[in-house]
């Protein structure tokens, strides 16, 4: 834990700056209210659905998140961040590559799980959902890595399990149990999770005779392997990939971005993932690996779905 202080003291030390975090701050509070007030991904982006247009909207709508944030930081300091051209070059691949990954997948479930029987499509279908990005954001990103920084000697963006300390991981998640309960209460929370619920895992087992509790435990598998995709690309690619570029000033733009990244889901979590994004980016940017962040998401993630379980009725 004396590690981790450290980092937030150090990345705090000369660059937090009232004004600026307040600008940012309002700027984020702006797209929350805009895409709640007028559900805006659901009613419009999401009218798209199945259509190639649609991964390019998603685009747009983290490219604004992310560089507005970037501008706010430039225009608070111009001597504080430079705009490279290696820079536009991978934060714009990166953009891409989350269009795409959050785009695709109409395409992909019609190619790979059309001809599957009806009584087991819904969960195939979630299951695949959350798999997909292994070859939407692993396997871009292996290919960005051997183009742009393949003698950088630190795994795939954070994936290297060098310099791994779990056990103080274990102490921030233990922390947050409590949040995470209260957090349970907050309106909509039992509309959407557990998101087992509606992955058709019932029909699933009784299709193959076996107990639903199968179910359960391979969906929420491929449900944690999907956070290790999310991982990856916010804190991996955004955070220990461009901070030679970037500096410091990679984590409040992903941090933006990666709230944009849960409009779908209830406004209280996707307030709260600007300041998971934010504490998770400060971790990855210091011991220059994934693995705390994808054990933090997804032990929250699991214990969110464990909560709604025993608060189901019945």
């Amino acid at each position: 834990m004396k590690k981790f202080i450290s980092y937030f003291k150090d990345f705090h030390r000369d660059y937090f700056s009232v004004s600026l975090y307040f600008l940012i701050a309002l700027f984020i509070g702006v797209l929350i209210v805009f895409n709640y007030t007028f559900n805006f991904e659901k009613s419009v982006i999401n009218s798209y659905y199945g259509k190639p247009v649609r991964m390019f909207y998603f685009f747009l709508y983290h490219a604004v998140a992310y560089y507005g944030v970037l501008l706010i930081i430039w225009i608070h300091d111009k001597n504080k961040i430079e705009f490279t051209r290696k820079f536009w070059i991978k934060s714009l691949i990166g953009m891409a590559i989350l269009g795409i990954d959050r785009g695709v997948f109409p395409f992909i479930s019609d190619l790979l799980i059309s001809d599957v029987p009806t009584a087991t499509y819904r969960f195939y279908f979630k299951v695949l959902f959350n798999f997909y990005g292994f070859i939407t954001i692993v396997l871009s990103l292996l290919l960005v890595k051997l183009i742009f920084d393949r003698k950088t000697g630190e795994g795939l963006y954070g994936l290297s399990l060098n310099k791994t300390n779990i056990n103080a991981y274990f102490i921030l998640l233990a922390i947050m149990v409590p949040v995470v309960y209260i957090g349970t209460y907050l309106p909509g929370f039992l509309e959407y999770y557990p998101t087992y619920k509606r992955s058709g895992g019932f029909r699933f087992a009784s299709f193959y005779n076996f107990s639903e509790w199968v179910s359960v435990v391979i969906f929420e598998f491929f449900y944690l392997i999907d956070f290790l995709n999310t991982e990856l690309l916010f804190r991996g690619f955004m955070v220990i990939g461009l901070s030679k570029l970037l500096g410091k000033n990679v984590v409040l733009p992903m941090a933006a971005t990666y709230a944009v990244l849960h409009f779908g889901k209830p406004w209280g979590e996707t307030v709260s993932s600007v300041f998971g994004g934010y504490l998770l980016g400060i971790l990855a940017l210091y011991s220059r690996n994934i693995w705390g962040g994808v054990f933090i998401h997804g032990g929250i993630a699991l214990l969110m779905e464990l909560f709604a379980f025993l608060r189901q009725p019945g």
